[in-house]
């Protein structure tokens, strides 16, 4: 009890009840559903194999699952491991290459951590 007297003394508190709340509050399903549709359709699939173009175009099959997987998130706090998955891809800015800084590196992310990223955007 004396411990946790002495880090309230020490550590200021920067965040008030109203913001608190404000980080807490869970995403909408609209909310979900926006961040899905603001994703650039056109970007290359990550790891899972799923881009923004496969959610959108099928978002009417699913939105309950995404939905439901993007929620649990925000309820528990925890994340199936591969949702932050990246593969590092290294394209070539030009042929003949022999050096890394000769090419242009690109992270294919997991779509559904970026849906979970842009919420934090969006709020």
């Amino acid at each position: 009890m004396q411990e946790q007297v002495l880090a309230e003394e020490v550590i200021p508190n920067l965040v008030n009840e109203t913001t608190n709340e404000l980080l807490t509050t869970l995403p909408t399903h609209s909310e979900i559903k926006s961040a899905v549709f603001n994703l650039n359709k056109d970007s290359a699939p990550g790891p899972d194999g799923f881009g923004a173009f496969f959610l959108q175009t099928y978002w009417d099959i699913i939105q309950k699952e995404l939905i439901d997987a993007v929620m649990q998130f925000f309820v528990s706090g925890w994340i199936l491991p591969n949702y932050n998955a990246n593969t590092l891809i290294l394209i070539p800015k030009h042929q003949n290459v022999d050096c890394v800084e000769h090419h242009r590196p690109i992270a294919m992310e997991n779509f559904k951590f970026k849906v979970i990223s842009k919420l934090f955007l969006i709020g």
